[in-house]
């Protein structure tokens, strides 16, 4: 019996090595089994991070623009976007345009080009407005800098650069006033940019039109070279221009005459006159002038046939029409104001035929 009962002791304690064994091995496999899990899974992840990084260094920084930039409290500037362009064998250099908005802070209305534009690229300064970019230009922005805007409007314009042909380098643009401050910012030529040159801009129409005193329909320049009349709107006619995909696109032309008369003491023409101190306005922004439309008793006619480039003489007056781009059915205000004193000698506002704009 003690034989067997030791036997079976053995047994036993036999069974629970074996268990205790058992039970060991199989805590170390987990442990070991988590501890390749965990490596594997680091491992995974720094690849997968540097697959990222690499991806994102290849593709470049993301797409961004500025903040907004004011200029001695006249006007302020904000950067709405860019285009490059390859121009492949078309030019010798690339091209970026800068799109911006140009809001009018000043009492003292100015053209969109009151901003100062420069750039560089490794290293090198870059042509602004390089001459033969038509392809790649946006018609109307780059009119739209010579157009005068009034206070607190907000208004489009275009400033075009040549850049290093095949060069990928960052373009460092700058934006200033004539007082010498600038603000800098850059551009990546890798960026994926939007097009820009078909974003049409809606003008925010204004209350009141009047700019100035609006009821002055004749005056004299202050130094008495010319005294001008404003007679008033004498038609409207259909013209036609080209978009920015050289399409042929209609537009209103809107017709109004002057009498202007010599006092300059010699023969002389009124073209300076009508040019230099004349503002048709608009929803605060200047008409642009465009040629004679179609069925105008102007049509057909060569420049030198028009009365606004033929001399008068001293103490004659002479009748000129001058056409405007109309771009929608507001009011327009239509001033004189001295060039160099900015005194408003004529200015009156006139409400427009809406059944008869297209």
């Amino acid at each position: 019996m003690k034989k067997s009962f030791k036997r079976s002791l053995s047994l036993c304690a036999a069974g629970l090595m074996l268990a205790a064994s058992l039970t060991g091995c199989g805590s170390k496999e987990e442990e070991t089994t988590a501890a390749t899990t965990a490596a594997d899974t680091q491992a995974a992840t720094e690849v997968a991070s540097a697959t990222e990084a690499t991806t994102e260094s290849a593709a470049g920084p993301a797409y961004n623009v500025p903040d907004k930039f004011t200029f001695d409290g006249k006007f302020e500037i904000t950067i709405t976007g860019y285009e490059f362009f390859d121009t492949g064998d078309d030019y010798e250099y690339d091209l970026l345009n800068v799109y911006y908005d140009f809001t009018m802070l000043s009492d003292r209305f100015a053209t969109v080009n009151s901003a100062y534009w420069t750039a560089t690229q490794d290293g090198e300064e870059l042509k602004v407005d390089p001459s033969s970019s038509a392809d790649y230009d946006n018609m109307d922005h780059t009119d739209d800098i010579w157009l005068y805007i009034q206070k607190g409007v907000t208004f489009h314009g275009m400033q075009e650069f040549s850049a290093k042909k095949g060069s990928t380098a960052i373009i460092t643009v700058g934006v200033g006033a004539s007082s010498g401050e600038y603000e800098y910012f850059d551009v990546d030529p890798t960026w994926d940019m939007p097009d820009m040159r078909h974003e049409k801009f809606e003008i925010a129409k204004i209350a009141d039109p009047a700019y100035g005193p609006g009821n002055l329909p004749e005056g004299s320049q202050p130094d008495g070279k010319f005294d001008v009349k404003i007679v008033g709107i004498s038609g409207y006619y259909t013209g036609s221009d080209l978009d920015v995909d050289k399409n042929t696109v209609e537009h209103t032309v809107l017709a109004i005459d002057y009498e202007i008369t010599n006092h300059t003491g010699k023969t002389d023409d009124p073209f300076m006159i009508a040019m230099n101190s004349n503002f048709v306005f608009q929803d605060g922004i200047t008409l642009k002038t465009t040629s004679s439309g179609k069925g105008s008793p102007d049509e057909g006619k060569t420049q030198q046939d028009l009365p606004l480039y033929q001399d008068i003489d001293d103490g004659e007056t002479a009748t000129v029409t001058v056409n405007y781009k109309v771009r929608s059915d507001s009011p327009i205000e239509v001033m004189y104001r001295d060039f160099m004193t900015q005194e408003i000698f004529a200015d009156m506002v006139y409400e427009l035929d809406k059944s008869q704009l297209k």
